[in-house]
């Protein structure tokens, strides 16, 4: 699989514009733009030889974000095809404050495509895995597991996917025993066609509420003496 290479992107500003279209209207345009050149090739019980990361897409007023693929029955829209219109959905409860526990413990962490991959096998195993009982995406494991990384040294292949799998599972336990608040807005986008999407979006810290609160209080108190006056 050729790999695009993905402009360097400004996150915060783009997610929350990403999110109050989301808001404002049940479809949102979008169009893939690649994923990280850097990106493992791994397989699961549910893909062979599959680039795994974070993708970067843009929107109709050119602005770009990140976003992890949450199925994968389907592949991405190819960036040929230009913008495809998804429809702003839902995740079931379980599987929503799973991944709020995810994105709030592990997301902002994420420096580097090695642990891009493992936070997005995390996804996949909670938007994948029926069996119940823990997230453990360990060899055979339930229905979703994770089964090696592809294009390694088979004398050090059994180390190398160990250690994946660990650095997965530890996000998923870190996800599972996660009892904050959330931190990000999780939004899910459709495609009939094409690989559903979730996009974070950070909520503000209450302190930056509270800032914001004394700053309008601020205002109001010198339009009110200079009314006085």
């Amino acid at each position: 699989m050729k790999i695009s290479t993905a402009p360097r992107l400004t996150l915060l500003s783009t997610l929350l514009a990403v999110a109050s279209l989301a808001q404002a209207a049940p479809t949102v345009d979008i169009q893939f733009v690649g994923e990280d050149p850097n990106a493992p090739v791994l397989s699961t019980s549910f893909s062979d030889d599959y680039a795994t990361g974070r993708l970067s897409y843009v929107d109709a007023a050119g602005r770009s974000f990140y976003a992890y693929c949450v199925e994968l029955q389907q592949d991405f829209a190819p960036a040929s095809l230009g913008m495809k219109t998804y429809t702003v959905g839902s995740f079931s409860e379980p599987q929503a404050a799973a991944l709020q526990g995810l994105f709030s413990t592990s997301y902002a962490g994420l420096s580097n495509a090695y642990q891009q991959a493992a936070f997005q096998v995390a996804v996949w195993e909670i938007t994948h895995e029926t069996k119940g009982g823990s997230f453990n995406v360990s060899a055979n494991n339930g229905d979703f597991f994770f089964a090696g990384l592809s294009n390694i040294a088979a004398a050090g292949a059994a180390d190398l996917n160990a250690n994946f799998t660990n650095q997965v599972n530890s996000y998923l336990a870190a996800a599972s025993d996660y009892q904050g608040p959330a931190r990000y807005q999780l939004t899910r986008l459709d495609n009939k066609g094409f690989q559903d999407l979730v996009v974070a979006t950070a909520v503000p810290e209450p302190s930056s509420y509270a800032m914001l609160l004394c700053g309008l209080l601020g205002m109001g108190l010198i339009v009110r003496r200079r009314s006085v006056r």
